[in-house]
């Protein structure tokens, strides 16, 4: 049994109304260990989603319209029990946790499809993620 992982979920704005939901079923399947109330502001937005996703995002880019840019909610977990496999992902068949990239999936699906929801699927974009969000790395985190 590999050792527990940091992970994330974010829910954008427009997945929100399924906040609730996604939240106990986190509950049930993961450590929940904090949870962000973070809006950007918005002069900054289209900046934070291109960096954030590592392509040229300009202001009323697909992604802003679909996820929103009002407040989304960042929920950091542990997943006790990390289980790598081959998904396919938007960037084709990736080695991924696969505790967070199928619970990322259905959540997908309760909001409706789209990119409504985020979640790390490894150690690497969780400390990615992590830095850019809060401006911690995963170790600092933990340590805190």
């Amino acid at each position: 049994m590999m050792e527990k992982e940091l992970h994330l979920f974010i829910i954008w704005e427009h997945g929100r109304y399924k906040e609730n939901e996604i939240l106990d079923d986190i509950k049930a399947h993961f450590e929940l260990v904090k949870c962000y109330d973070i809006l950007w502001s918005k002069s900054c937005v289209s900046n934070n989603f291109t960096r954030f996703y590592g392509t040229n995002l300009p202001p009323n880019s697909e992604k802003e319209k679909e996820c929103g840019i009002g407040r989304f909610l960042l929920i950091i977990v542990y997943d006790h029990n990390p289980v790598y496999k081959v998904r396919l992902t938007s960037k084709g068949n990736a080695v991924v946790n696969v505790n967070m990239f199928d619970a990322k999936s259905k959540y997908r699906n309760w909001t409706g499809g789209g990119h409504k929801i985020h979640a790390t699927n490894s150690y690497k974009e969780t400390n990615h993620d992590l830095t850019l969000i809060l401006g911690i790395n995963v170790e600092d985190f933990v340590k805190k």
